[in-house]
């Protein structure tokens, strides 16, 4: 799959290639509950990477001949497969019958945001209640390979370090069905993320520093035990990073919410 930069194509609404570069990894068709062919569990995965990895942003459409041209398969895995996600809300069916990635109006962005905080806080606690320090290297790796990626200019070099960062945590929780919930919420919100960070501003070091900074105090927390620490700082992470990028595609940040409001007493 094409790598998507600021202003490549794919953006305002036109048919994209969906083959990606990196489908490996984990996918919601590895977890209980999806029943379809094993071709399309195929098509499912590239186009979950397709759209988790950034390279299907908001309001691409997408060609199901195309699809099953580019995977070398028949039309019905691709139905199958594009039908999963439209029940899954990380696509949707136009009135003309387009297939396309729907796009997050603000009342959207900021439940999804909320939605998060409640279970990647949870996750964060579960895993540090586990008291596995051996377990947490994962999370320092995977935070000193996104560093430089934050400055980087690759969207989707970017969006596969946080979705392996984000799996790391959430799989720490030890808790299927949180873990299937942050899956499936990915699917919805990634999009959105990859065009926010797509967008022509400049990044802010001072704060990506300060939320790399975050997340290491926040793994330092789960190796500890502290359960509450844990919690409150992957929450302010998600704040921080929300509001990141709202600025970034100026939107006003929500007021709801003031670090340090929810710190552990």
């Amino acid at each position: 799959m094409r790598k998507y930069h600021p202003g490549a194509a794919g953006v305002n609404g036109e048919e994209k290639d969906v083959l990606s570069e990196d489908s490996a990894g984990d996918s919601i068709v590895d977890r209980p509950g999806f029943e379809a062919s094993t071709l399309a569990h195929h098509v499912y995965r590239e186009l979950e990477s397709g759209l988790i990895d950034g390279v299907l942003l908001p309001e691409t459409r997408l060609s199901l001949r195309s699809i099953a041209t580019q995977l070398n398969t028949s039309m019905q895995p691709v139905r199958e497969a594009v039908s999963k996600l439209v029940a899954d809300s990380a696509l949707e069916v136009t009135p003309g019958r387009a297939v396309r990635v729907p796009r997050l109006d603000r009342e959207q962005a900021d439940e999804v945001w909320a939605i998060r905080v409640l279970l990647e806080g949870e996750a964060a606690a579960r895993f540090a209640a586990r008291r596995r320090p051996e377990e947490v290297e994962a999370l320092y790796a995977q935070t000193r390979a996104m560093r430089p990626l934050y400055f980087a200019d690759d969207v989707p070099a970017l969006m596969r370090a946080l979705r392996r960062w984000n799996i790391a945590l959430v799989y720490g929780s030890h808790m299927p069905v949180l873990t299937d919930l942050v899956m499936r919420l990915r699917l919805r919100y990634a999009p959105f993320t990859a065009a926010c960070l797509a967008a022509e501003t400049p990044p802010d070091p001072n704060f990506l520093n300060f939320t790399l900074r975050m997340q290491d105090e926040m793994t330092r927390a789960i190796e500890a035990g502290d359960v509450a620490a844990a919690r409150y700082l992957r929450c302010s992470t998600i704040r921080g990073f929300q509001h990141y990028l709202y600025e970034r595609i100026r939107w006003i940040p929500p007021l709801d919410w003031v670090p340090g409001s929810d710190a552990p007493r």
